[in-house]
């Protein structure tokens, strides 16, 4: 078996996910490394924060392949008493290599909208609009659950599937039942027009503030906020595509997930 480099990680990355399908404000691709650098233990994770920093050194991770790009804003100075600037120093000093694989992956058939679907138990999954211009695909995902449900049945679906203590759930007038599905994860605030033409029964999605919500709700849209952090499937599916990547290869890296929580939030 030969050691692989950080290039023939990143190569089969953006074949699978190809990086013309990421929005054009996104920030994908390389954050930390080289691209000679030897990969022998690559860690996935939703973020890179602190906490998974921490928990990559410790257990000698070489590579992060992340979902949320850790650099959207420029750094003006390098000072390390500034809280962000403390964590890229820590990769630097560590020799990480970081990867962030996001608007490509949430787009891309198979990747983040189907996996949460899946997650659902939705059936006949496809994208909300579908063109020969794969940047035109949405990244919305629709489908149908098994069997219609009424408010009480959906809101319990949607937490057990997501393994959730709560949702935020917006809506004007009880349906009778809902069976028809659209989501989008993340931050869905902006797709109220793809929901009202979808003619779903609900939209499930996170990150919705609170003046989308108003909107949403005057709309007539079922809205349930699942939170943001829905997204944290990544880390086993991405984790699950490299060790088959890796097996077929007969490449000698190992893949393990994050066990590091990135979420803020907690329910008091």
């Amino acid at each position: 078996m030969t050691q692989i480099n950080f290039q023939t990680l990143i190569d089969f990355l953006e074949t699978q996910f190809p990086p013309e399908i990421a929005e054009d404000w996104d920030k994908i691709g390389i954050h930390f490394g080289g691209r000679k650098q030897e990969v022998k233990k690559i860690m996935t994770a939703l973020d890179a924060r602190p906490a998974t920093v921490r928990e990559a050194i410790e257990k000698g991770i070489d590579t992060l392949v992340v979902h949320h790009p850790p650099l959207f804003n420029p750094i003006k100075r390098f000072d390390l008493d500034d809280h962000p600037v403390e964590m890229y120093a820590d990769i630097i000093k560590n020799d990480l290599n970081i990867y962030a694989i996001h608007t490509n992956v949430d787009r891309a058939k198979g990747g983040m909208n189907d996996w949460l679907a899946e997650a659902l138990q939705l059936k006949d999954i496809k994208p909300f609009r579908d063109s020969e211009d794969s940047k035109e695909v949405s990244l919305a995902r629709i489908g149908k659950l098994e069997q219609a449900l009424n408010q009480t049945e959906l809101i319990k679906h949607v937490k057990e599937s997501f393994e959730l203590e709560h949702v935020l759930f917006v809506e004007e007038e009880e349906k009778e039942t809902y069976q028809s599905v659209m989501i989008v994860g993340g931050a869905g605030s902006g797709f109220l027009s793809q929901a009202l033409e979808s003619q779903s029964d609900v939209y499930i999605t996170g990150d919705v503030t609170f003046h989308d919500a108003q909107e949403y709700f005057e709309q007539g849209i079922t809205l349930i906020d699942a939170g943001h952090y829905i997204e944290r499937i990544f880390n086993t599916k991405m984790a699950e595509i490299l060790s088959e990547w890796a097996k077929e290869n007969n490449h000698p890296v190992e893949v393990i997930v994050s066990e590091a929580s990135t979420n803020p939030y907690r329910i008091v």
